[in-house]
């Protein structure tokens, strides 16, 4: 059993990268150690981030995915890139009732962190 939940990290985690690496449009993101996420605020909002994660210190590819589960919520999915020491971060700008700028995802970004 514990290497059926090994084997399926890893497909899950090569299937996010690389769906996510198929956006050759994404922005630059910063993190720090408790998950506090600001996005570039220099462009127009975006819906893939990546942000440098060595910062997180993260263990291994378990506990970095259990910490990216724990912060993900309904306008904002992260998923760990272990290998590469990324976070990916999926903005859902479709879940919001109107269109919000880079100025209020920033805002709403610092006030969930945990």
């Amino acid at each position: 059993m514990n290497s059926l939940k090994k084997i399926f990290l890893l497909v899950m985690l090569s299937v996010a990268s690389f769906s996510f690496s198929q956006s050759t449009d994404a922005g630059i993101a910063t993190i720090g150690e408790n998950f506090c996420l600001v996005l570039d605020a220099d462009s127009e909002i975006q819906e893939h981030y990546v942000a440098n994660a060595t910062g997180l210190n993260w263990t291994s590819a378990a506990a970095a995915v259990k910490m990216c589960g724990f912060h993900t919520n309904n306008l904002a999915t992260y998923t760990a890139d272990y290998e590469n020491n990324q976070l990916l971060i999926h903005i859902h700008t479709d879940r919001t009732y109107e269109s919000k700028d880079i100025a209020w995802w920033n805002q709403y970004l610092l006030s969930i962190c945990k």
